[in-house]
């Protein structure tokens, strides 16, 4: 890693003030040490970080590379869009055994319309998201939360097993859904191109997948400051004196922390939106499948189904459980000072002003805005896949098979 000096940026202060605060790059290598498990999976997928936190001696390979990568993605889901679009009712008869109706056939082009937005607009996002201002940016938050309030070296230890357990399942359920996905295509009567696009085209699915265990790994470093917060508190100084500035520290820390979530909500909003309209929609075509497959008896389709829908299912349960957790986080800061306030009443002016700020100032992830992310999501998601599946199913059983 390369020694670039000190970086200044100006945090929030107490008093509203902006003020001059120095970074050193120990703080950049201790959040970028948590995320390197997934910064060299990004490099592979041609996502590199910036040249100007990571060792690079030319920007000009990095950024070919990028474009390569993003120009076969796009080149794959736009010929596997284009395929379906003429041949839906070819594909339609080779999955469903012979089975093919208006309704099926339209639920393959939605399925794929919405693959291709979802892969190549989370690569977008991701590609956006490594500019080198938007990267530094993001990682100056996070150092500076560090340099606020230091932490033991176990958050950045716990941090990179997170990211490390992430991938090991990222590459587990790619493997396994990718073995039936060859399977069910071995057995099928779709013609090559069509059997290649359908293997590559899962394979792109690669991209939202890591960009969803970063920003897993962002949140969890996010919980974790909030929960050193609550020790601090909990384990406060004898000393009154020592109390109140040690909770003026802290409260300052929260701010930046509900910086640093302001920040993932602005640079993670799109994708989270196209990540969460991703699961609604595989949610109702899959059970769709689900369900014809075992009218026709294909074992074989209902495992890779049921297994897509499990997947995604999981995607939207890290999403929402990661997200959730700062809000709890947030609650037990509050229950904390509640709690000192009970034991040192000579402290009610500061706890007042933390409380406040903490009712006025919660840190929350949003999809871009549209909506909060949360636990909220998984009834909806049961919701709505019931109403849209029997409606589809109506459609599909109001027609005869040709």
């Amino acid at each position: 890693m390369s020694h670039c000096g000190l970086v200044k940026v100006k945090p929030i202060g107490l008093n509203e003030s902006e003020q001059d605060v120095k970074i050193s790059t120990s703080e950049h290598r201790k959040i970028l040490w948590s995320l390197e498990p997934l910064t060299r999976w990004m490099w592979v997928l041609g996502i590199p970080i910036p040249p100007s936190l990571e060792d690079s001696n030319c920007r000009l390979p990095s950024h070919l590379y990028r474009i390569f990568c993003f120009s076969i993605v796009l080149l794959i889901q736009s010929s596997q869009l284009i395929h379906i679009f003429y041949h839906a009712e070819d594909v339609s008869m080779a999955y469903m055994s012979g089975l093919a109706t208006s309704a099926l056939n339209s639920v393959f082009i939605i399925e794929n319309f919405c693959l291709a937005v979802y892969i190549v607009g989370s690569h977008v996002c991701f590609l956006l998201l490594t500019r080198s201002k938007t990267w530094s940016d993001l990682i100056n938050s996070f150092a500076l939360l560090e340099e606020s309030i230091s932490c033991s070296d176990k958050l950045f230890i716990s941090c990179r097993k997170l990211a490390v357990k992430l991938i090991i399942y990222l590459i587990f359920s790619f493997v396994w859904v990718a073995a039936l996905l060859v399977m069910e295509n071995i057995y099928n009567s779709n013609s090559v191109t069509r059997k290649i696009m359908d293997v590559s085209g899962f394979l792109n699915k690669i991209y939202p997948s890591v960009q969803l265990v970063l920003f897993c790994t962002l949140t969890g470093v996010v919980s974790h400051q909030l929960k050193a917060i609550r020790k601090r508190i909990s384990s406060a100084p004898t000393s009154v004196e020592a109390q109140r500035s040690q909770l003026i520290a802290l409260r300052n820390h929260h701010r930046l922390i509900c910086k640093t979530v302001r920040k993932l909500n602005r640079y993670f909003g799109v994708f989270l939106t196209i990540e969460v309209g991703y699961v609604f929609v595989i949610s109702i075509t899959t059970s769709m499948y689900i369900l014809l497959g075992g009218m026709s008896i294909d074992g074989l389709l209902e495992l890779l189904n049921g297994s897509i829908s499990i997947d995604v299912f999981i995607h939207l349960f890290l999403l929402t459980s990661f997200s959730d957790d700062i809000v709890s986080q947030t609650d037990k800061v509050y229950e904390a000072l509640l709690q000192l306030l009970y034991h040192h009443p000579s402290l009610q002016n500061e706890v007042s002003l933390f409380t406040e700020q903490l009712t006025h100032m919660r840190p929350q992830i949003s999809a871009f805005g549209f909506f909060a992310v949360g636990k909220h999501l998984l009834p909806s998601l049961i919701g709505t896949t019931l109403t849209y599946f029997l409606i589809l199913l109506q459609f599909h059983s109001a027609e005869k098979p040709p």
